[in-house]
């Protein structure tokens, strides 16, 4: 069962580490998915999936290092909902679980950050947006990639 990290202040210096350690923590998940034996069709889909997702991992780590003091050291009160672990999609692994299973895991947090650029403090609301919109869309933008790569593989 997954297990989810409720808080009721958290800083945004807090919210994108837990979102980098996420994204490495399905990164894990897809390392160790590409170690076992699949179909070359699923095998094609890990290799691609997981490049992108460490695109995605490294995009959050650059707005932890680059974001402004004033949004990093901003408390929300927000709850954040993103499960403090991974589940492995579930086995036999095809194009479309791994692609549902990345959609979901991805929506979660694009969901989170979509959800803290609307809502707040109206104290640093505009860098808020910027910010959080920006991975929140950025996040939107990955899933529609994924679809389009899941596509291109059943159309093989």
């Amino acid at each position: 069962m997954t297990q989810h990290r409720r808080d009721t202040y958290i800083d945004g210096h807090e919210i994108l580490k837990r979102a980098a350690r996420y994204l490495s923590q399905i990164r894990d998940v897809l390392d160790d998915a590409r170690e076992q034996e699949h179909s070359e069709r699923v095998n094609m889909l890990l290799t691609s999936v997981e490049l992108e997702q460490r695109n995605l991992l490294g995009a959050v780590e650059r707005y932890l290092e680059d974001a402004p003091e004033k949004i990093l050291n901003t408390y929300a009160q927000y709850t954040v909902e993103i499960p403090s672990e991974v589940e492995p999609p579930e086995e036999p692994l095809t194009t479309l679980s791994l692609t549902q299973w990345l959609l979901r895991q991805n929506g979660l947090l694009q969901a989170m950050f979509a959800e803290l650029a609307d809502k707040g403090e109206k104290a640093n609301a505009e860098e808020r947006r910027v910010v959080f919109g920006g991975l929140a869309d950025q996040l939107e933008s990955h899933n529609r990639l994924l679809s389009t790569e899941y596509q291109r593989f059943e159309d093989l």
